[in-house]
């Protein structure tokens, strides 16, 4: 099929052995690639209540349709059993690795455990298992200046100290600046005993109507990178974007409990003062690669270290907005201090503004901490509790995987922990948009801002959730759509132009129609292998007690998350029902996978059914 080359990669790590597959087309028209084939084969090959870090677990990378093919594209999807949330979990991740792992296959699926530490090397459409003892232990900075020092042209997926000691937040890191970051993923390499994946540039899989092709290849770069609307995103990237989120009371800030912080604040950690360290360093390629850069290297020095990172919104609020750390040098070499150890930004951050919140409230003591920690602000602590935590040593053990299990093992606070089936909030408190918080209950995997945003911007006091419900499905659909075809959600494609775009990739017609078709598949099965693990919808897709707090200040003042909570039971049901979902069990119908042209998932879906109801019968009694 043209843009691919209809080949999978399996490393069969227990026994030392690779093999190669024929991934049929009838496999890629349903799940085109990315996410929905990363999803695909794990649904496949790892059963509901398989241990996510044991061998049975396995490890997909699976770049996109079009990754590598069209500007913006270099996409490649993690896939496989989360750790933190013990459900099918999907993390995308940029720079080069996706593109040039296209080159050689259309997934790559790691499983069993290896014996001693491993690097995966891809080169020359074949992979070898190669020794990583020299490399176990080590940062994720300094392991890949070695490896680039033999494979000067490679691409790394790179396993940090987090993960070898399998932290449930820990990530996967590529080229040492981008990251698979949701669900612990890392961790599953760790597990594996995988120090690294390194992939040498490949050969680009054909497009069918290569003129065409290159003309809107052309038409579309040009119009990105040189339409003045855009500008404020090719200069700023992401990280203007607390002052957004602070001036709609949206933001992380101090553990989500003050969502409103004024703009002079705001504007400590976003903008004008990150450009005012923004560097282009001397590995810096020039010539054209995405015409939307939504980050750039900045030079920071901290405590006499000076540090090269590239910091997104994410990353900048939740380990400064969120723990109350307003110092951008300081904030940036945490972002550069995770990237190195491998833990997620997002989970630290939110892990670490909660203990602060503790403090504060004075609901834990310093003798359980170990040393001082004085609450929101505190930089010496943040950066020490962000060490102990990757080496899981000291009060690090208790927070290492993440809020919800750090309540847990404390057996209080879990009031005050935001996250949403075990997966920590990302730096948006849906409180300041109407039905968002709609969208982080619903998810697959957790709470996620790239889920689905409803459409117009409004708060949630201002008319029932339920309608707005139509829109975030759209935008479910969408967000799945650039995960499966491997593009950026920056990068403005219309979804008609993706359509288009890949009907000239393969040769074949594709319509939006069908697209989201794929993509409404794709989180039914999702939903379903779910189900018959652990979830049970109604009682599981809800929200933390914190968003139901009315915010104390700002534009949101006085808005909970939702209007009451017969609003949010409301939503729920139109969203089970709009999703063709049983409206009380939120688990796909039979007949909706025979719509969907997915009948081999009619009898797990009738099962889920059964099985939902008996839980839910159960847990409610």
């Amino acid at each position: 099929m043209y843009g691919y080359h209809n080949r999978i990669a399996r490393v069969n790590l227990t026994e030392g052995k690779v093999t190669y597959e024929e991934l049929p087309d009838e496999v890629i028209r349903r799940f085109i690639g990315g996410k929905g084939l990363g999803y695909y084969l794990i649904y496949r090959e790892v059963p509901p209540g398989t241990d996510p870090l044991s061998p049975a677990n396995k490890f997909v990378f699976a770049p996109g349709g079009m990754t590598g093919l069209v500007p913006g594209s270099s996409k490649v999807i993690a896939v496989s059993k989360s750790p933190e949330t013990r459900l099918i979990s999907d993390s995308s991740g940029g720079d080069a690795f996706g593109p040039k792992l296209k080159g050689h296959f259309d997934a790559l699926v790691i499983e069993g455990k290896s014996k001693g530490p491993v690097y995966l090397y891809v080169h020359d459409g074949k992979v070898e298992i190669l020794p990583a003892e020299h490399l176990w232990g080590r940062g994720n900075y300094e392991v890949a200046r070695e490896i680039w020092r033999e494979h000067p042209k490679a691409s790394i997926a790179l396993t940090g100290p987090a993960g070898e000691k399998l932290s449930r937040i820990a990530n996967v890191i590529y080229d040492t600046e981008r990251a698979s970051g949701r669900g612990g993923l890392g961790a599953v390499l760790g597990s594996k005993r995988v120090k690294a994946v390194v992939v040498e540039p490949g050969t680009k899989p054909g497009v069918a109507n290569p003129g065409e092709f290159q003309r809107l290849w052309n038409e579309f770069y040009n119009e990105f990178a040189t339409n003045p609307k855009y500008e404020h995103t090719r200069s700023y990237g992401t990280t203007d974007a607390l002052r957004s989120a602070a001036s709609l009371g949206m933001s992380p800030a101090y553990n989500f409990s003050r969502p409103y912080v004024p703009d002079e604040l705001a504007s400590k950690l976003a903008g004008d003062e990150v450009k005012k360290y923004e560097i282009e360093p001397e590995w810096f390629v020039h010539g054209k690669s995405c015409p939307i850069k939504c980050a750039r290297y900045v030079e920071v020095e901290y405590k006499g270290k000076k540090v090269h990172v590239k910091p997104e919104y994410e990353s900048i609020a939740m380990l400064g907005a969120a723990t109350g750390v307003f110092n951008f040098p300081a904030v940036a070499y945490f972002n550069w201090l995770v990237n190195n150890l491998g833990l997620d930004s997002i989970a630290t951050g939110a892990t670490i503004g909660w203990l602060f919140e503790m403090v504060e409230r004075n609901l834990i003591s310093e003798d359980e901490i170990g040393f001082t920690v004085r609450g929101f602000g505190d930089e010496e602590a943040e950066e020490k509790l962000i060490r102990l935590m990757a080496e899981r040593k000291g009060f690090g053990a208790v927070l290492a995987d993440g809020v919800k299990r750090a309540c847990e093992r404390l057996g209080r606070g879990c009031h005050l922990a935001v996250h949403v089936k075990g997966m920590e909030a990302p730096a948006w408190d849906p409180r300041g948009r109407r039905t968002y918080a709609l969208s982080y209950a619903t998810a697959d995997v957790g709470a996620s801002h790239l889920r689905g945003w409803p459409r117009p911007h409004q708060l949630p006091n201002q008319g029932p959730a339920k309608e707005l419900v139509p829109s975030l499905i759209e935008d479910r659909d969408e967000s799945y759509i650039t995960d499966m075809l491997g593009t950026c959600k920056f990068v403005p494609y219309k979804l008609e132009d993706l359509a288009r775009l890949y009907s000239l990739v393969t040769g074949e017609e594709w319509t939006v129609e069908e697209l989201r078709k794929r993509a409404w598949g794709v989180e039914s099965i999702a939903r379903i292998h779910n189900a018959l693990d652990w979830v049970t919808p109604p009682l599981d897709d809800v929200i933390p007690p914190r968003w139901w707090e009315p915010e104390p200040d700002g534009p949101a003042e006085g808005n909970a998350a939702f209007i009451d909570h017969n609003d949010f039971l409301e939503a729920r049901r139109e969203f089970y029902r709009l999703r063709g979902w049983d409206e009380e069990l939120g688990v796909p119908l039979p007949e909706t996978m025979d719509e969907l042209g997915l009948p081999e998932f009619r009898e797990d879906a009738k099962r889920a059914l059964e099985v939902v109801g008996k839980r839910r019968e159960f847990r409610s009694q």
